[in-house]
């Protein structure tokens, strides 16, 4: 797992965007209500949700299918949230920017298969 800061901002307090090809154990995180941002504006409502989830931490799992190392899936109670995260600190306990790509019905069961390795 790794998370790593942009070279243009390589400066203490630049965001730093999760990157992993393994699941991530998130621990509970403060989080920039302010740099939230959604895909489409129908996911907004189901955003509380996600940040309940992250703010007591969550497991993130790689986005399948998904040839990007930075896009995670987050399963709630009855969404998958598909997102990415930007960190202030290496400890992953301030979310600075969190960007909502998708947010399907969870359908339990369901694995979708790993088409990366």
């Amino acid at each position: 797992m790794a998370i790593h800061r942009r070279r243009e901002s390589a400066r203490p307090g630049a965001r730093m965007l999760l990157e992993s090809s393994d699941p991530v154990s998130l621990p509970p995180a403060e989080i920039n209500i302010d740099g939230v941002s959604v895909e489409r504006e129908e996911f907004r409502e189901y955003v509380d949700e996600l940040l309940e989830l992250l703010s007591a931490g969550v497991e993130a799992i790689p986005a399948p299918v998904v040839m990007s190392n930075s896009i995670f899936v987050i399963d709630g109670a009855a969404r998958s949230f598909w997102v990415r995260i930007w960190h202030l600190d290496a400890e992953r306990t301030q979310i600075d920017r969190l960007h909502l790509s998708s947010c399907p019905p969870r359908v339990p069961g369901l694995r979708l298969p790993d088409f990366s390795r």
